[in-house]
């Protein structure tokens, strides 16, 4: 049994992002998967801004919305804070759509590509993101390649969207088991 681990902060929000991505497609505890995804996304967002200010998927998505910084996190981070912090509002109750978490997990996917490689459940998370939505243009080669794994799953109810997306996963998964310096 290991007593202590020695982890950076990219270890870190790489192990909560991918037992998340798992945790999502087995159609898990949305509460639960939202919070690793959202615990994950601050890590990664924190360290592009660190590293990479000037290439952080965050800002695109603010400047393709039209938000400031703050507004932008305010709605990120909604259910996140929400789910997190009770001093001020512990009697209250939150509606949550756990859609919201399949785009979070995106950005923070797509800061995660920025600091390190990605892992399998990232990069097989990135393809179905990508298949979930219209084809568009500079994307048509991805969403050539995301209707190929996951067939056009844009329309089907989520747990079956779910359903392909963990189907994918366990393929690559074994797969990556087999390659040579896999654990």
């Amino acid at each position: 049994m290991l007593e202590h681990l020695n982890v950076s902060k990219i270890e870190v929000a790489q192990r909560q992002l991918n037992v998340a991505i798992r945790m999502l497609f087995a159609n898990e505890d949305p509460v639960a998967v939202h919070t690793l995804v959202g615990a994950a996304s601050s890590i990664l967002s924190n360290l592009v801004e660190n590293r990479h200010p000037n290439e952080s998927w965050d800002k695109l998505a603010q400047g393709a919305n039209g938000l400031s910084a703050s507004e932008y996190f305010t709605i990120m981070r909604k259910a996140q804070n929400w789910f997190k912090h009770a001093v001020d509002d512990p009697d209250e109750r939150f509606e949550f759509d756990p859609g919201e978490t399949e785009a979070l997990a995106f950005w923070a996917v797509m800061n995660a590509s920025l600091l390190a490689d990605l892992s399998t459940e990232a990069m097989i998370y990135q393809i179905w993101f990508i298949a979930l939505q219209e084809p568009s243009n500079g994307l048509e080669e991805e969403s050539r390649v995301a209707k190929k794994l996951f067939g056009d799953i844009r329309t089907k109810p989520r747990p079956e969207r779910l359903q392909a997306g963990a189907k994918v996963l366990r393929e690559h998964l074994l797969l990556s088991e087999g390659e040579p310096g896999s654990q």
